[in-house]
């Protein structure tokens, strides 16, 4: 799958929220993104798909290996400038 730009932040709010908080859940992402909730469903179900997110029983968002390395060089990217 290709990950655009929109897809790379949501894996970097999801690394920057779980070394903050310790979770991650939508309402946090949508929060944190500015953008609704119905946003952050869609986004997630396409990272989901694409194998760069797991969901567990407690709705908290988890990185796969792959999405935690996206997610990872985003957020150095992002330090760096």
């Amino acid at each position: 799958m290709q990950i655009n730009e929109s897809q790379e932040n949501y894996l970097e709010r999801i690394l920057f929220l779980k070394k903050k908080k310790g979770y991650a859940r939508s309402i946090d992402i949508a929060n944190a993104l500015g953008v609704t909730k119905p946003s952050v469903s869609h986004a997630m179900k396409q990272l989901r798909n694409g194998g760069y997110i797991t969901m567990d029983d407690g709705n908290f968002i988890h990185l796969t290996d792959e999405g935690k390395a996206i997610a990872q060089v985003m957020m150095d990217r992002h330090l760096t400038l």
